[in-house]
């Protein structure tokens, strides 16, 4: 109920989409109506198989070397949704690499089930037969990680100091905080944002004009 309000304006557009865990449910057939003109990517774990407009690479998201292979077989995609292993650290390490090397300037990725993080260690919590490691109060918790992050969105009126110590506590990459436009949290998701060409070049690294107050 939420992804509309972001997806719509790439519906008619001849974009790269990347889902992470597609299985072979119906996932890509949606996503093949919703953008009848885009290539339809995806990364799952099980097997590889392809049709028109459509191509699914066996590998694992918790594998750096498979997602640099994923790179070569979508480019630069408009739009990338995990819904992967739904493990909060896995979420953690493909947002790090594939918002900086796969999402494009503007695009939009989106953390699905995010509800494994509120599963408690000493619940002996697991899924897919990786144990969730999290919690409410955890640091694992993925929806902490980026609620801890939020005043980046801000990074104009911050200190530089305040912003060092976000990067330094953050598990979320420099390169991630430095082209973070907005995060929208919703129920069962986190919608990040990356910042377009003109947002950087004009918002980047641009000094508040009452710098003095801060």
């Amino acid at each position: 109920r939420f992804y509309e309000d972001f997806l719509n304006k790439y519906r008619k557009k001849n974009i790269h989409f990347l889902e992470i865990g597609m299985d072979r449910g119906k996932s890509h057939q949606l996503w093949k109506e919703y953008f009848p003109k885009a290539h339809i990517f995806g990364l799952e774990i099980k097997e590889e198989y392809q049709e028109d407009r459509l191509f699914i690479m066996q590998g694992d998201q918790n594998k750096l070397t498979d997602l640099k292979k994923l790179l070569t077989i979508t480019g630069p995609c408009e739009v990338i949704l995990d819904d992967g292993s739904h493990v909060p650290s896995h979420q953690t390490k493909s947002f790090n690499f594939l918002f900086e090397h796969c999402l494009t300037p503007g695009g939009v990725y989106i953390i699905e089930d995010i509800e494994t993080s509120y599963w408690r260690k000493n619940k002996k919590a697991e899924l897919y037969g990786y144990n969730i490691n999290a919690g409410f109060n955890s640091p694992n918790n993925v929806v902490n990680i980026f609620r801890e992050i939020v005043p980046i969105v801000n990074r104009e009126f911050l200190q530089k100091n305040k912003i060092e110590e976000i990067k330094t506590k953050s598990k979320i990459t420099d390169f991630c905080l430095d082209n973070i436009s907005s995060i929208t949290f919703g129920m069962n998701c986190i919608i990040i944002k990356k910042m377009s060409l003109f947002e950087k070049e004009k918002f980047g690294d641009r000094v508040y004009r009452f710098d003095k107050y801060i």
